[in-house]
């Protein structure tokens, strides 16, 4: 039987909205970004906690996350009922519960900063690490010999290789998957071609990120372990080619993802588009279109995308637009557009720090 634990928290978080959109009062304040002395990226942490319950692939997980720190309130009665529902004995309906809790905060709200600091976490350690999509690039320009069948034969030591070099990472996805973009049909190769842009499906740059690990491990309900997630990075799992318009939709405006499902006895992936706003011209896949990888010469012996990896990146994608992120990133993206900016700039790029990009991010929302 399905668990009813995500129902109470998404049905309280419901009421929440509403009162908020009625009267603009935030029940449960404002979550920023952790790690600067003052942030104006903020959102109404309500939101966020909805997002997250409402696309988390273990959305049990997160709701009990958020009922254990409102059990922490300092309201007796808001204590005792988030705790019979965290340990789903609630005999009330959810409807009930929920309207019962929130007339017990606006009654009493007690202390609710540390439902607030759940997320404040997941909106930095979660959304706008998925929006910093740095770490190796593959080179922008160079063009790719034929692959042939000595490639083929050294497939395993293309694997180490690609662990530190980009070149030989989208080599390896050109073997698995082909000479085409999967999502624009455009070849790679001459005499009419565009440049391969290797696209890390969750960005290389939380390699490092203990937090963020720690995040996608609880917001995938530890699905996906931190350990895997590291040596998967930069390998074909992780890993697709793109054409580059395709490729920004996906890295700067998070704006489509790659659903993975099992059918048939096989994973099948479909493309997902988050935000109408924002597709690309080129692109020829309709949200729902099947994604077709492993149609290269390597395809029976290369990694196909993980498909978590896959799911926990496109859940990623549908809580940053749902929450509001999306907006605010598309306003940095829009002034350096305007500003003309030369430099391949981007959160967590080699150029410019992730704290001296926020602070930009910041000023203009001022």
């Amino acid at each position: 039987m399905e668990s009813q634990v995500p129902s109470y928290a998404l049905a309280l978080l419901n009421l929440m909205e509403e009162g908020y959109v009625s009267s603009g009062d935030l029940p449960l304040g404002i979550a920023t970004r952790l790690g600067v002395e003052s942030s104006m990226f903020d959102l109404p942490a309500h939101r966020i906690l909805k997002a997250l319950l409402t696309h988390s692939p273990s959305p049990k997980t997160i709701a009990k996350e958020f009922l254990r720190e409102l059990g922490k309130c300092a309201n007796p009665l808001v204590e005792t009922l988030a705790e019979d529902v965290y340990g789903e004995v609630s005999t009330l309906a959810v409807d009930d519960w929920a309207a019962i809790i929130l007339q017990g905060l606006q009654e009493h709200a007690g202390d609710l900063s540390t439902v607030t600091q759940l997320g404040s976490h997941y909106l930095t350690h979660l959304v706008i690490a998925f929006r910093n999509p740095g770490g190796p690039k593959t080179p922008q320009d160079s063009i790719h010999p034929t692959p042939n069948h000595r490639h083929i034969e050294e497939i395993g030591e293309l694997l180490v290789q690609a662990r530190r070099s980009q070149s030989t990472l989208r080599d390896l996805v050109m073997l698995r998957d082909g000479d085409h973009c999967l999502l624009t049909g455009l070849c790679f190769f001459p005499p009419t071609f565009v440049p391969a842009r290797c696209a890390h499906i969750i960005p290389f740059s939380i390699h490092s990120k203990t937090r963020t690990l720690s995040a996608i491990e609880t917001f995938s309900g530890f699905a996906l372990d931190a350990e895997t997630l590291q040596s998967h990075l930069n390998h074909p799992r992780n890993a697709l080619n793109l054409e580059s318009n395709a490729r920004d939709i996906m890295d700067k405006h998070m704006g489509w993802g790659i659903e993975a499902i099992f059918s048939d006895d096989q994973w099948k992936y479909y493309y997902r588009v988050v935000r109408q706003d924002r597709l690309s011209a080129t692109t020829r896949l309709k949200d729902g279109d099947e994604i077709h990888f492993g149609a290269g010469i390597g395809g029976h012996q290369i990694s196909l995308p993980d498909p978590r990896i896959c799911n926990i990146h496109l859940a990623v994608c549908r809580v940053s637009y749902a929450c509001g992120a999306s907006e605010i990133f598309d306003q940095f993206l829009d002034n350096e557009d305007d500003e003309g900016c030369q430099v391949p700039v981007y959160f967590g790029g080699p150029f410019v720090s992730d704290d001296v990009l926020m602070r930009k991010l910041e000023a203009l929302l001022v």
